[in-house]
């Protein structure tokens, strides 16, 4: 393979070529839009890598039988255990949290705090040996355990149940970031079950209500990030068997997914739900147990969104979900003028 690198610097040389001179000099930003075989030179070059032996991509890492690694927005550092909080952050932690806690408990609303582990918490044996965990506690661990000591609020902790659930399924994508239909489902029920304490109708449906459905290979967010085209993949998704009762109405609001559901059983509780990508295929699971759902994207392009539509909605449970890898902006969201 490495005696064809120069039969693919040719082929970029002739592209560039194609790329007008007056676009590289007066709007170098419309090389992207101009430059004739763009994506597909750059899928040449990724799958040439990969076929070699290459390992090491931008943002990703690629281990053995095509699982990739997320190396980007702290997940490695995660992974590795190198950045700690401080005694104080984990102090505002506590404070910001048990403020909230005590501020909806004082208005009848449950709060529940949801932390979704990366992939590589999950899966650490699938990271290459030669990346080391040089910290004693991760981010995530420090929190959870800081509470756990010291606080009201705790996190749902999904490591315990997803970890427990690995060796059944796989649960998180090989060539993305997120989980698979599995993983979302355990969340799902999760989510439920501790709800349930205080909700005793908010019981999660079995597994056996769904079909499990495979689609189609497609190319998921890590391989498309490097470019490559050899590791497509089949997305898992939990089909609902069973009637359901209530409507969806999804919009698009300042980059953001919003989705609101509605169910005619007004015995069921009212929930706010501030999520982030991983809960794109839990979010319809959990819209079935609530009479009136919000469900709020809380991250977009333009930063947090805020606790606004509780005070709109005025329900019954709120939830706020991050991933482990955006932890340290949970106090940020929770209290916007930190």
């Amino acid at each position: 393979m490495k005696d064809r690198y120069p039969l693919l610097l040719i082929a970029v040389f002739l592209g560039m070529l194609l790329v007008p001179l007056r676009t590289l000099a007066l709007d170098p930003t419309a090389i992207e839009e101009s430059f004739y075989g763009r994506g597909y030179l750059i899928s040449l070059t990724a799958n040439l890598r990969l076929k070699i032996g290459d390992r090491v991509f931008p943002k990703v890492i690629v281990g053995d039988d095509g699982w990739l690694i997320f190396t980007g927005e702290g997940d490695i550092q995660d992974y590795q255990k190198a950045e700690a909080f401080t005694d104080e952050e984990l102090a505002i932690f506590r404070a910001d949290l048990d403020a909230l806690s005590a501020n909806y408990a004082a208005r009848g609303i449950t709060f529940l705090v949801v932390v979704v582990p990366n992939k590589n918490t999950i899966y650490p044996e699938r990271v290459p040996s030669q990346i080391a965990v040089i910290g004693r506690e991760s981010r995530l661990e420090q929190v959870t355990s800081y509470l756990r000591a010291h606080g009201q609020t705790q996190i749902l902790d999904l490591r315990p149940a997803l970890t427990a659930a690995k060796g059944e399924h796989e649960l998180y994508y090989a060539s993305d970031t997120h989980w698979n239909g599995y993983g979302a489902y355990l969340t799902y029920s999760a989510i439920l079950t501790e709800l349930q304490k205080t909700f005793p109708k908010l019981a999660p449906r079995p597994a056996s209500d769904f079909k499990i459905v495979e689609r189609e290979p497609e190319t998921l967010d890590l391989a498309a990030n490097i470019g490559t085209t050899l590791l497509p993949e089949s997305k898992i998704q939990f089909v609902p068997q069973f009637d359901q009762r209530t409507n969806y109405k999804s919009i698009s609001l300042g980059g953001r997914r919003l989705m609101f559901s509605y169910n005619a059983d007004a015995s069921l509780p009212d929930l706010v739900m501030y999520y982030d990508s991983f809960f794109f295929t839990v979010n319809p699971l959990l819209g079935e147990h609530f009479h009136q759902g919000a469900f709020i994207q809380n991250y977009s392009g333009g930063g947090l969104w805020n606790l606004s539509w509780v005070d709109e909605r005025q329900p019954d449970i709120v939830i706020i979900e991050f991933n482990e890898r955006y932890l340290e902006d949970l106090p940020t969201f929770i209290s916007p003028s930190r």
